[in-house]
């Protein structure tokens, strides 16, 4: 492979401290769980607010036990947090069939205020002559006390049969009905029966006293939307995976299909509408037979991102941040996270979407706020994930709660209890009867059974104590966990040096600013690391190129002597390519090499007018098709590859020309790529280097 000698711009960009509030983590230990239910009957949490208002229950539906989907479930239970006893707090007369069936019962929530449980109710047995039988579109909210008493009342009411609605009701079926925090309104999604044209919307309800006779809610839809044959630029054909976002119901997160300004493509975008206080909700409009319904005047509906989202979106308690998910440059599904006033297109950078989870497998999932706001939870390699998403250096560090990996059953349907504590999700898992024979559910699946995972907090502060204890990073993605033996790996933590300190000269120091690090292997190996800088809350150290694979430990002794132990994985590969910025994403730190009748000549691909950390994209031109680009990327944990280094650039194939260690820098590996000529006029496109089956971070480069 070519080597070149002009790399000291590029190495110093390496010191430059990592910015704050901008640390892509993903740490890697094991997690402990525990499986709270045994019996033969499926418990499905299904993505709601299942913990009673004390945390000492969960509350769950039973559906396909004795028949498929929520209209042949006929029990809701509760399940005690301590002792797993299941007691049923509601089951009223039932008929299981693949389509007549009643009442159907699904998707409960505890209230947040009260011991009784929300959920979706069909038409009682013997209302069926006349209100037919259950379906998305022929469903209310009921709610029982959770005494097991079994009195049932409702707060929707369902009319189909009048010209013009009762004013207050709907016509179709509500679902997945949603307390806010302080227990003021109940969102929901939400299907009609009259004009079924109509796609998928959400509403929300609160106690009136104009609430339809029999019922205690009066219920408005919140986002008006046209059948897809009818929309136009700017209309929203459906409207779901919704959530509330603050604790009165001020805001309500929604993802959102709109009709683009071309008039044909759908984008299922983040979307938020506002719905103050004030708001009066009687001045919606239930419509007709022959209109839809109309939301309350003093209602808004504001657009968050232009690009593709999903849900199920989650907003935190405070009701300043949204979690949704996106797909990352390397092409995976993570978590990101917006200013609940912001969009991605606001000038002020802080209000734009930023990049929470950095998960190798992706985010499958689950995400729940802790109520802190300084962490989410999100399933993810059949696990569960906790992440740091405290603005500052610890922003991105995850934390495995709970085992992980492709040998154990996918989780579903994660919980966060009220109080922070606890968190809880669904298995499938093999379940025996009385006599210990291996039983099945109607499907012939194992049957769905609540596990629960802890979350390690002892100050209270809503961030796991190990990752306030410190994270480490490979040193040119700042992806955290997994090093390579002989590259540059980095301790973010807080109180670890006096001052920022650079090893100026060669060798590098075992010491440095006081500062020591010490990487002990799984062969129990223990050898000093060498440092190149130390501040209060960074160290950049050479991971010993002797280190063996496998689960480890750094130990740190800072400045002041505190001695601080973290868990590390050791690969025989770990990649991260360096980016202009020093944070691990945005334009490469990379130089291109055009190659024009046999002569070559360098070329930047970045410029930094404003200094450090403020550098952008320089386009690069193919010039004549003659012309030979060749981009040389540097980062570390490359080099000890075995079988195979691949690579994209904006989605296309590029070649491989070569990957090996630098040679004149520690720990610096370089790798050249052939830049794909069908790339002219992309702009500023993505770089996904693989090796050995591991994905490097993502870096962009631009095309002319």
């Amino acid at each position: 492979m070519r080597i070149i000698t002009a790399l000291g711009a590029l190495l110093a960009l390496a010191v430059v401290l990592l910015p704050s509030g901008r640390t892509p983590n993903a740490a890697v230990q094991g997690g402990i769980e525990w499986q709270l239910t045994t019996s033969p009957i499926n418990k499905a949490l299904d993505n709601n607010d299942n913990f009673s208002p004390d945390d000492r229950f969960l509350v769950v539906d039973t559906r396909e036990t004795l028949g498929g989907g929520i209209g042949n479930c006929n029990s809701i239970m509760k399940v005690s947090v301590t002792t797993g006893l299941e007691s049923v707090i509601y089951a009223p007369p039932y008929k299981t069939d693949p389509t007549n069936m009643a009442p159907g019962l699904g998707a409960a929530s505890f209230s947040p205020i009260a011991d009784e449980a929300i959920f979706i109710h069909g038409p009682f047995l013997e209302e069926t002559p006349t209100l037919g039988f259950y379906g998305t579109r022929n469903r209310r909210g009921g709610v029982v006390r959770a005494d097991g008493s079994g009195e049932i009342r409702f707060v929707d009411l369902r009319d189909v049969s009048n010209e013009i609605t009762t004013p207050g009701a709907h016509r179709g079926g509500s679902h997945r009905h949603e307390y806010t925090l302080a227990g003021n309104r109940i969102g929901f999604t939400y299907d009609d029966f009259l004009l079924p044209a109509y796609g998928r919307t959400i509403g929300y309800m609160e106690p009136n006293p104009k609430a339809p006779k029999g019922v205690s809610h009066w219920v408005a839809l919140l986002v008006p939307v046209v059948p897809p044959g009818e929309s136009k630029a700017g209309d929203l054909e459906r409207a779901a995976d919704d959530s509330w976002v603050g604790s009165r119901g001020q805001m309500r997160a929604f993802i959102g299909n709109i009709k683009e300004a071309d008039g044909k493509t759908v984008t299922s975008s983040l979307f938020v509408v506002d719905v103050p206080e004030t708001v009066d909700i009687t001045t919606s409009n239930s419509g007709t037979k022959t209109t839809f319904m109309q939301p309350p005047a003093g209602i808004t509906i504001r657009r968050l991102t232009s690009t593709p989202a999903s849900g199920i979106v989650r907003g935190s308690h405070d009701g300043t941040r949204i979690a949704y998910y996106a797909t990352a440059l390397d092409g995976s599904r993570q978590v990101f996270i917006i200013d609940s006033k912001g969009s991605d297109r606001d000038p002020d950078p802080a209000k734009r979407p930023i990049q929470a989870s950095f998960l190798e497998k992706g985010a499958i999932g689950g995400v729940r706020w802790h109520p802190s706001g300084k962490s989410i939870a999100v399933l993810s390699d059949n696990g569960v994930a906790a992440i740091c998403v405290q603005p500052g250096p610890l922003f991105g560090a995850a934390w495995w709660l709970t085992p992980h990996g492709a040998s154990l059953p996918a989780p579903e349907a994660l919980v966060w209890s009220r109080g922070g504590r606890l968190l809880a999700f669904n298995r499938r898992v093999p379940t025996f009867d009385a006599k210990g024979n291996l039983v099945k559910d109607f499907n012939n699946n194992d049957f769905r059974q609540i596990f629960l995972t802890a979350f390690p907090d002892e100050n209270n502060n809503g961030i796991v104590d190990a990752i306030e204890n410190g994270v480490i990073r490979n040193g040119a993605s700042f992806v955290a966990g997994t090093v390579a033996p002989d590259s540059w790996a980095s301790v973010s933590g807080s109180n670890l040096a006096a001052r920022l300190t650079v090893a100026t000269s060669a060798p590098l120091p075992a010491t440095l600013g006081g500062v020591t690090v010490e990487v002990t292997d799984s062969a129990g190996v223990t050898t000093p690391a060498l440092l190149h800088m130390v501040d209060p809350g960074q160290i950049n150290f050479l991971v010993p190129a002797t280190a063996h694979s496998g689960p480890g430990t750094v130990t740190v002794t800072t400045y002041d002597s505190r001695k601080i132990v973290m868990p590390v994985e050791i690969a025989a590969v770990a990649p991260g390519l360096f980016s202009a910025n020093a944070s691990g994403s945005g334009v490469a730190a990379a130089i291109a090499v055009r190659i024009a009748d046999g002569v070559q000549s360098f070329e930047n691909v970045f410029a930094c007018p404003g200094g450090a950390g403020a550098c952008t994209a320089t386009p690069l031109d193919f010039g004549p098709a003659s012309d030979d680009v060749i981009l040389l990327l540097f980062g570390t944990g490359i080099r000890g590859f075995q079988s195979a280094v691949t690579a994209t650039i904006g989605g296309q194939k590029a070649d491989v020309l070569g990957a090996a260690a630098q040679g004149q820098y520690a720990a610096l590996d370089q790798v050249n790529l052939r830049v794909p000529r069908a790339l002219a006029g992309k702009g500023e496109v993505p770089i996904v280097l693989t090796v050995d089956g591991k994905k490097a971070n993502a870096v962009t480069v631009s095309i002319k």
